[in-house]
């Protein structure tokens, strides 16, 4: 790579096939990127591994932030600590009964999900109890709790999650809990659900707490580790590393608090999205991040990612944490393709992942995947791929293929095209859940694609929901690690109180608000935050009787009687949208109210210069296309395009971490600053 200042910024993020990593000389304005596989087994040596292979001196990192997949990967995997769950007494089996609803109606033979827990013996009730005002009824049996403790000790516990009843009113009997586990249990990782989720719901207040206490020890090793190994490489620079709501947090933090990593990787993703969508003139899309192993989708109106705490570790195991809205699915270059009991061809969710990988990878993989697929479709150049580091094996994508088009009765190539097909349909039903489902019509969007497989894909995905352009970024395989160079600082902060809007006390919410702020500002200044940060304010709010709530922004200075009618009409024009109706006149519920602390930084303007004068088109190849057949495809090499260039379908447009795929009759325009949009 070329020669770096001292004061170069680096993001990294590590997916579960390949590790990312940008990073931008704010004194030379260069932006240069590098992408190297993932490492499962040692997720933080990918990481040594992407500033190795960059050419980056770790003396001139000045900062560096993280995305990462361990927590994801444990929750997921069921690779984290035994945890021992400490509750009320008599609501020991609240992780265990959970609710009452189902994931498949008919399904005779579905079990609930299991917590994240070994076993029974794993929960521990104290006597205690506080009424739902957080009044004392029962003082905490403090006998009991060291009594708890000495049996955790003889069970081999790793951390401890307490979660006692109504906590999110009153703390007072969690921080004693507290203070006699860490008494008798000396360095044992603890999580609080007054800290970890301050919310109602116990269910979803203990899940997020078990998860939380369930990731501890793990990040804690992983944190210390990677910081030994950067130290001894030279990093001077503290390094943060992403969390789910977009914002970033010391790495010593993230290690006491590692479910808000849960959606690390994606969210950096969703930020690159903002900003380029923004320098490009589209500020309204549809996102769309296909990598090795899953694809997330989500939706960005006027520029702002949408937020929500309706995380899911797997369906009816939930973490309530606060993220940005993403959809994940098992949709990725690496997904297999495979026949179901009825004889049909499915694709995913199941991953080769990093290891073997696709079998056009050569490192051992049996089963076809999209990637495969793509291959012998003629989308993907087998000397070019990461620019030219790693050589194909079309020969091996045909022979795990072959067996699989015998059963079916096709062919090779027909079979390659359906595996295409069939995963770009299941993209493009994740994209509708974000955006028909929640009231927003496809074809006023442009949809995003990035990712190392995304913008190979993104052009059937927009033309199967009628999308009329997709916006290709610069850069886009590893648009999520230039997301974490624009990141923010970001605390979120929750009180929870239930009101009804023909009682309020609003001096006392305005109180709340106060010492909430005051709270996301104290831990935006811990993080590293020295300037002025950006509040926000929002409700949580419903109709009476209804189940599940609204958030509705509102302004800081609103939080007055007088203010808090002008929010009850805000929630009636958010629920309208949502839902298609909204009652006039009828009591609504106010849920939980959150402050928003940001610390904003500059974010760099980015473009790109062509590489020279060097005319882009290095030749013609052969690309299927369902119902035309092989058609000849101009081949470009992108970061020599000329803005202001017009390019006509079909065409295979190719960089280092990725390959854009443009269809017969589709159009590219380049803009200014090196952006491509597809018109359809």
């Amino acid at each position: 790579m070329g020669d770096y200042s001292a004061s170069v910024q680096v993001g990294i993020d590590t997916g579960g096939t390949f590790t990312d990593l940008v990073a931008f000389d704010p004194d030379s304005g260069e932006i240069s990127t590098f992408k190297t596989p993932s490492v499962p087994s040692k997720p933080g040596q990918a990481l040594l591994n992407a500033i190795d292979g960059a050419g980056i001196p770790m003396q001139s990192i000045e900062g560096l932030v993280h995305g990462t997949t361990v927590a994801t990967n444990a929750l997921i995997e069921r690779k984290g600590a035994r945890v021992a769950f400490v509750t009320t007494s008599g609501h020991e089996d609240i992780p265990y009964i959970q609710r009452i609803n189902r994931e498949t109606l008919y399904n005779l033979h579905w079990r609930k999900p299991k917590p994240l827990l070994q076993c029974r013996t794993d929960t521990f009730g104290v006597p205690e109890r506080l009424s739902s005002e957080g009044a004392e009824l029962r003082p905490v049996d403090t006998d009991a709790v060291i009594a708890h403790c000495r049996q955790m000790r003889d069970q081999g516990i790793e951390a401890v999650a307490i979660c006692l009843l109504f906590a999110y009113v009153n703390p007072e009997h969690e921080q004693q809990v507290l203070e006699i586990v860490e008494r008798e249990l000396p360095g044992l990782p603890v999580s609080v659900s007054h800290v970890v989720a301050p919310i109602w719901r116990e269910y979803e207040r203990a899940s997020t707490t078990i998860a939380d206490a369930y990731l501890k020890p793990l990040m804690r090793r992983y944190v210390g580790s990677l910081t030994e190994s950067l130290t001894t490489a030279g990093l001077t620079a503290r390094w943060t590393i992403m969390k789910s709501n977009g914002g970033a947090m010391q790495a010593v933090a993230a290690a006491d608090n590692p479910i808000q990593t849960a959606q690390s990787g994606p969210a950096g993703g969703m930020l690159a999205a903002a900003a380029m969508g923004i320098q490009a003139g589209h500020p309204d899309l549809l996102t769309l991040d296909m990598g090795g192993t899953s694809a997330d989708v989500g939706v960005i109106i006027d520029g702002e990612q949408k937020h929500t705490t309706a995380y899911e570790i797997e369906w009816g195991v939930p973490a309530a944490i606060p993220l940005i809205d993403i959809k994940s699915i098992g949709a990725g270059g690496g997904s297999i393709a495979w026949v179901d009991a009825g004889g049909f061809l499915r694709v995913g969710p199941e991953s080769a992942g990093a290891n073997p990988g696709p079998a056009c990878y050569g490192h051992g993989g049996q089963r076809p995947t999209v990637t495969d697929a793509n291959l012998i479709l003629g989308r993907l150049d087998p000397s070019y791929f990461l620019g030219g580091r790693m050589t194909l094996d079309e020969e091996a994508s045909t022979r795990v293929m072959t067996p699989l088009a015998n059963q079916l009765g096709m062919t090779v190539v027909d079979l390659a095209s359906s595996i295409v097909e069939i995963a770009n349909e299941n993209m493009a039903s994740a994209i509708k859940m974000v955006s028909i489902e929640r009231g927003h019509d496809p074809r006023r969007f442009t949809l995003f694609g990035f990712g190392g497989a995304g913008p190979l894909h993104a052009a059937a995905v927009a033309r199967s929901l009628r999308i009329p352009n997709v916006l290709i970024p610069l850069y886009p395989g590893n648009a999520s690690a230039l997301g974490m160079l624009i990141a923010d600082r970001r605390v979120d902060k929750i009180w929870t109180k239930a009101y009804k809007s023909t009682n309020i006390d609003a001096p006392l919410v305005e109180q709340q608000f106060a010492e909430i702020r005051d709270a996301a500002i104290a831990e935006l200044r811990a993080e590293g935050f020295t300037g002025e940060p950006d509040i926000s304010y929002s409700i949580s709010m419903r109709y009476l009787g209804q189940n599940y709530e609204t958030e509705v922004p509102i302004s800081p200075e609103a939080v007055t009687a007088e203010g808090l009618a002008e929010a009850y009409d805000s929630f009636i024009r958010v629920h309208e949208e949502i839902y298609g109706y909204a009652i006039e006149n009828e009591v609504i519920e106010l849920v939980s109210f959150r402050v928003t602390a940001s610390g904003k930084r500059a974010s760099p303007r980015l473009a790109v210069v062509p590489e020279s004068e060097t005319v882009p088109v290095r030749g013609m190849r052969e690309v299927y296309f369902r119902g035309m057949g092989y058609v000849p495809a101009q081949v470009i090499t992108r970061y020599l395009l000329q803005p202001g260039t017009t390019i006509e379908g079909p065409c295979v447009i190719e960089e280092p971490g990725s390959t854009t795929l443009v269809e017969p009759g589709m159009t590219v325009n380049v803009l200014e600053d090196g952006q491509l949009v597809i018109s359809l």
